[in-house]
């Protein structure tokens, strides 16, 4: 897709913000947005299986993978694409964020659908984004005028990306596997907990970093994992009892105030990977955020860091991570953090090869998708020193 299409499906105001962040290179980040990495991670839950026994398995589904060179317990799945669609069928809408999962291969959910034509069981039917654009091919396992929380509206038989069924895999429904970004993995890595430790997730919906916090504390730590949104908390809830996490506790709660709400509460690390624009999302049909979001944004996040920072202990580790690109909701929000809350840098505990350095902080890590097969993410490490 040429340029001129590719800046269209993002508002003129957004794409001039971005230009200061990325002058000459914003061309090829936009582009780089439009698909997916070469490779998707998912993270093995070592608690119930062994990474090795986890490669075994998805080769023998034919699946083609392999071990993440730095950290142990991600896999790499290779994608293939871009492929036409070529067969025609009744129309089936998705919402924006199941389209961009559709496009990848995975089945439509219930929950992702915006409208469909009339249809019944085992109709061909074409998937669309909101916006008419075609992302993938299958047949109904519904019919039309059926509404879940729960089940799949359209099994996916072509779609522009491939990528195996993850969520209907045995490994997954065992517990074994968890879908996630290799940068929020690695946000978890730079965090580094240890076990015995406290350690607070100030919005941990989905539950992927909080289940991976007690991984990595062997399941033998103290983990409050807060989210506001009753769904998202149930949601959570699901995901740590399908892997077995034990050691976490969720609370509903709306992390702002965490320093009001729970006033005797101490942590030995914050994790703080509060609402963002998302703007790093890969593949990402198109976006609906503006230059006003991103400042919105950057504020609200601001928020977050205040109460974290009442909760921290004295030398304790804040890690802030975001899934987005703007400098205003990273590096902005990093410099706030040192001049407003005297919050000090601190080196990851690991750098992974070919990833950049913050816009004029050296210690954080940007994934720029332009230049490592991620999806776009910022990392930032703070110890509290008093």
């Amino acid at each position: 897709m040429r340029t001129e299409q590719r800046v269209e499906r993002y508002k003129r105001d957004l794409v001039e913000l971005l230009s200061k962040t990325y002058g000459p290179r914003l061309e090829k980040v936009l582009e780089s947005l439009g698909k997916p990495p070469k490779k998707y991670a998912v993270r093995v839950n070592t608690l119930r299986t062994s990474v090795d026994e986890a490669l075994e398995r998805f080769s023998e589904a034919g699946v083609e993978c392999s071990p993440h060179e730095e950290i142990g317990e991600a896999i790499l799945l290779d994608i293939s694409g871009p492929h036409p669609i070529t067969c025609t069928g009744k129309v089936v809408t998705a919402k924006k964020h199941a389209a961009e999962s559709v496009m990848l291969g995975s089945n439509l959910y219930l929950p992702g659908v915006m409208r469909m034509e009339r249809v019944k069981v085992g109709d061909r039917t074409i998937v669309v984004d909101p916006r008419g654009n075609t992302v993938a091919s299958g047949r109904t396992a519904v019919h039309s005028g059926i509404r879940g929380a729960e089940g799949i509206a359209v099994f996916t038989e072509e779609s522009i990306y491939r990528l195996p069924a993850i969520r209907e895999s045995s490994l997954f429904l065992e517990g074994k596997i968890q879908e996630q970004s290799l940068p929020a993995i690695y946000t978890t890595v730079v965090l580094d907990p240890q076990p015995g430790e406290t350690v607070i997730d100030m919005c941990a919906a989905p539950g992927g970093k909080a289940s991976h916090i007690a991984q990595l504390q062997n399941d033998c730590g103290r983990v409050l994992a807060f989210e506001h949104s009753p769904g998202r908390v149930d949601r959570m809830k699901r995901v740590l009892s399908r892997l077995g996490i034990r050691s976490v506790r969720v609370e509903r709660a709306d992390a702002r105030y965490l320093d009001r709400d729970y006033p005797s509460l101490r942590a030995d690390r914050v994790l703080v990977d509060p609402p963002c624009t998302a703007l790093g999302v890969r593949p990402k049909l198109y976006e609906e955020a503006g230059a006003a979001e991103v400042l919105s944004s950057a504020e609200f996040q601001k928020q977050f860091l205040r109460a974290a920072v009442n909760v921290l202990k004295p030398g304790g580790i804040l890690v802030y991570s975001t899934c987005t690109l703007s400098y205003e909701e990273n590096e902005g929000v990093v410099r706030f953090a040192e001049d407003e809350l005297n919050l000090e840098l601190d080196e990851p505990p690991l750098r992974l090869a070919g990833a950049g350095e913050g816009i004029g902080y050296s210690e954080c890590v940007r994934f720029d998708p332009d230049r490592y097969e991620a999806p776009g993410y910022f990392i930032a490490r703070f110890r509290r020193s008093r």
